[in-house]
């Protein structure tokens, strides 16, 4: 890597006071002279290269390092004397001088190195170069260590997300086959049941959806972390779809004794994006809002403004206090363990939704006050086709 640098100009008979100087600093330096002859070779570079300032000082480089001969570093060398200054990164070229690794850094072939190279000048002229050799092995093996345990932790991520996956896909199947002779039993398909009976099969067919809602939302979230997720844009009336959610949970709010309010624009909302996915953030919203409010009112509103549909769906719920807010989009997190217990839940039905809602371009947000209720707002592009 070249760039233009400040040379070092030189009075006369200075050669000296420079090397002096590179005695007191931290790191390598060297001097060469036009013919690339040493002439000067500081202690930090005696004790680094094992090769004292006597052995060296007053023969040519490339005698000590024949492998520099015709490289790169032959070519920055003449580049200073041709004026310009060399800045030697280590993340191109590793080193510049080929010494051990320092003790306790086996690992590596050389010590680790960052260089600059520049002309010395007297009286306007080109009559050297200086070089400054810095080690970097300890922040080099540093950086490796952290990149090698950001790829463990993203294996290890995607392990647990195949894992979740594959017995996600395992469970579903047979509990799909226990919903269906289920349906069979109630329907009386084979044989006529009692009252009582019913009424067991109803519990037992209740528990079954609700584990493959569970299921089928830590699926979700397995594709979302793959990155597998896919969306496919289509019109739809927006309207329409909130008033299908609604549907969905009047029975629910009847249960509960819950007043289930709706405010939809009258007329059709035509927009263009994933009708399922849309339908899955807003069911997984209302939901959470009907499992967690035991009194009161849940709300769905939707409309339009600054060619965006904007869904709120707020409860009068318990809230949730505003240190633990951000902590709700957390997967497998629910702030108040005690509601986990009673509620239950995966703590995916958020993370999935609010990642959805970035798929769909655009976002989930939340504002809460303990003990007074939840208020989600999803806002998503009116018109989400690609350009």
């Amino acid at each position: 890597m070249t760039m233009e640098g400040r040379p070092v100009t030189l009075e006369a008979d200075t050669l000296p006071l420079v090397n002096e100087i590179g005695e007191l600093l931290e790191l390598g330096v060297f001097t060469l002279d036009k013919d690339l002859v040493v002439r000067g070779w500081n202690g930090w570079l005696e004790s680094a290269s094992f090769i004292e300032a006597a052995a060296i000082v007053g023969r040519p480089l490339f005698d000590q390092y024949p492998e520099l001969r015709g490289g790169r570093a032959e070519e920055a060398f003449r580049r200073s004397l041709a004026g310009s200054t060399t800045v030697w990164a280590h993340r191109f070229h590793r080193y510049l001088l080929p010494i051990a690794a320092p003790q306790g850094y086996e690992t590596f072939d050389r010590m680790q190195q960052s260089a600059r190279i520049l002309p010395l000048l007297r009286d306007g002229e080109v009559v050297g170069v200086m070089v400054l050799v810095q080690d970097v092995t300890e922040r080099v093996a540093q950086e490796e260590e952290l990149h090698a345990a950001l790829r463990r932790a993203e294996m290890g991520s995607q392990a647990k997300s195949d894992f979740l996956a594959s017995m996600s896909h395992e469970l579903r199947t047979p509990l799909s086959a226990i919903v269906g002779y289920m349906d069979l039993f109630e329907g009386e398909m084979v044989g006529a049941i009692a009252p009582l009976q019913r009424t067991y099969l109803g519990r037992v067919k209740s528990a079954a959806h609700h584990l493959i809602s569970v299921i089928e939302e830590i699926l979700s979230f397995s594709r979302v972390e793959a990155g597998k997720e896919t969306v496919y844009v289509e019109e739809v009336d927006a309207s329409a779809l909130t008033r299908e959610v609604e549907e969905l949970f009047v029975p629910q709010a009847l249960r509960k004794n819950i007043k289930l309010q709706v405010s939809v624009p009258d007329a059709p909302v035509d927009m263009w994006t994933d009708p399922t996915k849309l339908r899955q953030i807003l069911i997984n919203l209302v939901g959470n809002a009907m499992k967690f409010t035991d009194a009161g009112e849940v709300g769905i509103e939707m409309h339009v403004a600054d060619e965006r549909v904007h869904f709120r769906i707020r409860d009068t719920g318990p809230g949730i206090d505003e240190s633990n807010l951000a902590r709700i989009f957390d997967p497998f997190t629910q702030v108040d363990q005690s509601l986990k217990r009673t509620k239950g839940g995966t703590g995916l039905g958020l993370p999935v939704s609010r990642r959805l809602a970035h798929l769909l371009g655009g976002d989930l947000q939340v504002t809460s006050v303990a003990s007074q209720g939840t208020t989600f707002t999803l806002v998503v592009p009116l018109d989400a086709r690609p350009a």
